[in-house]
């Protein structure tokens, strides 16, 4: 079986030595020993060893925590703190790393090993869980992309008109800092929300803007139809929720339940958005399409009414932020 490989961080050369022969006797395989935070983050991009033992409190312009930030966000390797003394500040400073654990200095090789033992366990689960989380993702998404190329060829949509609201609501998303798992619920939602309208006739859809009466009713019924649809799918993500929802506005004035504010899910608020921005930079029989400014302004005045303040200051922000989207006058290019 091969060794786990572990990089040792600790500034102090006789501790460090202590803390490698150690590892060494308890069988595993010690691929670095460095003193700085610095250096910890560079060697661990370098070696990706299976895990880092950290001193918290390290000589430098980057202590242990900070090294152990930057090990998170671009390698996920686990990290184990060592301490000797922490105050509050500190210990929770270091509590926001999520590390997979504490050892106390002095270190006992039983403490060591167990320590070791248990991060890497933890280590393995997790990448078990991704590893399987990335397999059903993949299926649902390829899944949900031919839902979204049949309604396509039935129209009223342009072709690629799935994939320019899942970009647009994925980059808001992003922008107000969901989960990874609320973005990947947002890029699904946002191929199969409409799945619904195959139920709706051709020439109710072609005049959505403009409809009352029976065939007002009848438009509004396509979240219902595609919730009653995705609801009989298991997955981790709300997806026939989201799609019922989509079209509910902040102020309670939208369809079909006619629910309002939080009650209505973040997700689903941001899908109400791109859906909106994409819709009127797309040209309609009785209308042209608008600019790209036109359409934002017209966003900006439903905001607290129709649409979610925060989601429309996010979408806003995020077209100040790649000024270049405002030249091509759609939200295509995103």
């Amino acid at each position: 079986m091969e060794k786990k490989r572990i990089m040792v961080v600790e500034d102090e050369a006789i501790i460090a030595r202590d803390l490698a022969r150690q590892l060494t006797d308890l069988g595993y395989h010690v691929v670095s020993t460095v003193y700085s935070g610095e250096e910890a983050v560079k060697q661990a991009g370098e070696l990706r060893p299976d895990l880092v033992l950290m001193d918290i409190v390290l000589a430098g312009k980057m202590d242990g925590i900070q090294a152990t930030g930057d090990i998170a966000a671009f390698y996920r390797v686990p990290v184990v703190y060592l301490t000797s003394y922490a105050d509050d500040k500190t210990f929770g400073r270091a509590m926001l790393t999520t590390p997979s654990g504490y050892i106390l200095k002095p270190v006992e090789k039983k403490q060591l090993y167990v320590a070791v033992e248990l991060a890497l366990q933890r280590q393995g689960i997790e990448r078990n869980l991704r590893e399987n989380h990335a397999g059903i993702y993949n299926s649902m998404k390829g899944m949900i992309e031919a839902i979204a190329k049949t309604i396509e060829l039935r129209g009223p949509y342009t072709e690629g008109h799935h994939e320019r609201i899942a970009k647009l609501a994925v980059a808001i998303a992003r922008q107000m800092g969901l989960t990874d798992v609320q973005v990947e619920a947002v890029e699904l939602a946002s191929s199969v929300y409409d799945m619904g309208m195959i139920n709706v006739p051709i020439d109710i859809l072609q005049d959505a803007d403009r409809l009352e009466g029976i065939k007002l009713s009848m438009y509004r019924t396509y979240p219902s139809v595609a919730y009653d649809t995705l609801k009989k799918i298991e997955c981790i993500w709300p997806l026939a929720d989201i799609t019922l929802q989509h079209r509910e506005c902040v102020d309670g004035s939208g369809f079909p339940r006619g629910i309002k504010g939080e009650d209505i899910l973040i997700e689903a608020r941001i899908l109400a958005v791109a859906h909106c921005l994409e819709d009127l930079t797309t040209g309609k029989r009785y209308r042209n399409a608008f600019g790209m400014h036109e359409a934002l302004d017209e966003i900006s005045a439903c905001s607290g009414s129709r649409y979610d303040p925060d989601v429309v200051a996010a979408c806003l922000a995020l077209f100040r932020e790649k000024e270049n989207l405002f030249a091509v006058g759609t939200s295509r290019d995103l």
